[in-house]
C-alpha cells in the first residue's frame, strides 16, 4: 500500500511538472502586453482568495499556536512574495527555457537545507540522482543559443532567477516541520494569504499604470491559468508531495519542468533547440528516475 501511495504522488507530482513547464511559456508571452510585476500580483491575489476560501470551507474551525502563524507567515513571505518577485523579474530578463534550466537547480539547494538543518538524511543514491539531475540542468544551460529578441538582460535575468530557486528550496524544506502537524491545504493557503500581501509595494506603481481597457482576453485567460493552475492546484500538491515523501524527494521533479518548457518555448515561441540541450534532457531524466526509484 505505501508503494502505491507513493507512486499516485509522484503522478500528482508530474502534473505539476506539466503546469509549471507550460506556465513559462504563458507569462513569458503575457509580459508583452502586461508588465511582470502587475501580472504576478494579479495571479497570485486570486490563487491567494481561491485557495484559501476552500481552506476556511473545510478547515476554519481548527486553530493553530502564535508560532506556527509566524513560521507560515515567514514561509509564505519566502515563497510567494520573495520567490515570485525574483522569479517573474529574471523570466522577464532571460529566456524561458534559460529560466526553466535555473529553476531546475532547486533540489540541489533543498537537499544541502535540509541536511545542514538536520532534518533529513540524503541517501548516497539521492545524492547520486541530483548531481545527475543537476548535471543536465548545467548542459541544458550551456547549450542554450543567445536570443536577444527574447532575453533583454540574460545575466541580471539569470541571476534573479538563480536567486528565486534558493528561495523556492528554503520554502520546501522549512515547509516539512508545518507538514507535521497540519494538511497540505493548509500550510499552501495560509502561506499564500499571509506571504501575497507582501508582493503589492512592488507592484503598486505598475498596477496604477496599466490600461485595463487595452488588456486582451489572452492576458485575462493568463491570469486565470496562471492563478488556479501553477499557484492553487500546483502549491496544493506540492505541499503534499512534501509531506508523504520528504522535501528532498519532492523537490527534485524540478528538474523535469525545463525538458516540458524546452519542448513548449521551441513550438510555441521558437526558441531553437541545440543537441546540447537534448543531452541535457536525458540526463535530467534520469537523475529523476535514479532519485525517487526503489531500491
Amino acid at each position: 500500500m505505501r508503494k502505491d501511495s507513493e507512486r499516485r504522488v509522484e503522478l500528482l507530482l508530474v502534473l505539476v511538472v506539466l503546469i509549471w513547464g507550460a506556465n513559462f511559456i504563458v507569462m513569458k508571452s503575457v509580459f508583452r502586453e502586461l508588465s511582470p510585476l502587475a501580472f504576478n500580483a494579479l495571479r497570485m491575489t486570486l490563487a491567494a482568495v481561491v485557495l484559501g476560501a476552500i481552506w476556511l470551507l473545510r478547515e476554519r474551525k481548527l486553530t493553530m499556536p502564535p508560532s506556527d502563524w509566524l513560521k507560515l507567515w515567514g514561509v509564505g513571505l519566502l515563497g510567494n512574495a520573495v520567490y515570485q518577485v525574483f522569479f517573474v523579474i529574471g523570466l522577464d530578463l532571460t529566456t524561458s527555457s534559460i529560466s526553466s534550466f535555473l529553476i531546475g537547480t532547486i533540489p540541489v539547494w533543498a537537499a544541502l537545507l535540509a541536511t545542514v538543518l538536520g532534518w533529513e538524511q540524503i541517501t548516497r543514491q539521492a545524492w547520486l540522482g541530483i548531481g545527475m539531475a543537476f548535471a543536465g540542468v548545467t548542459l541544458i544551460t550551456l547549450g542554450s543559443p543567445n536570443d536577444p529578441a527574447q532575453a533583454r538582460d540574460p545575466l541580471i535575468g539569470n541571476g534573479l532567477t538563480l536567486l528565486a530557486a534558493i528561495a523556492w528550496a528554503g520554502y520546501t524544506v522549512l515547509s516539512k516541520d508545518l507538514l507535521t502537524r497540519y494538511s497540505p491545504l493548509r500550510v499552501a493557503a495560509v502561506g499564500l494569504l499571509l506571504g501575497v500581501p507582501g508582493l503589492w509595494p512592488f507592484a503598486v506603481l505598475e498596477l496604477h499604470a496599466v490600461r485595463w481597457e487595452k488588456l486582451s482576453l489572452f492576458v485575462w485567460g493568463s491570469v486565470l491559468y496562471t492563478g488556479l493552475f501553477p499557484i492553487a492546484l500546483a502549491y496544493l500538491i506540492w505541499s503534499y508531495g512534501i509531506q508523504k515523501i520528504g522535501a528532498a524527494r519532492t523537490a527534485v521533479f524540478n528538474n523535469l519542468v525545463p525538458v516540458v518548457t524546452l519542448a513548449l518555448a521551441s513550438l510555441v515561441l521558437r526558441e531553437p533547440i541545440t543537441w546540447l540541450q537534448i543531452l541535457g534532457g536525458g540526463v535530467i531524466l534520469l537523475g529523476v528516475w535514479q532519485t525517487i526509484k526503489k531500491r
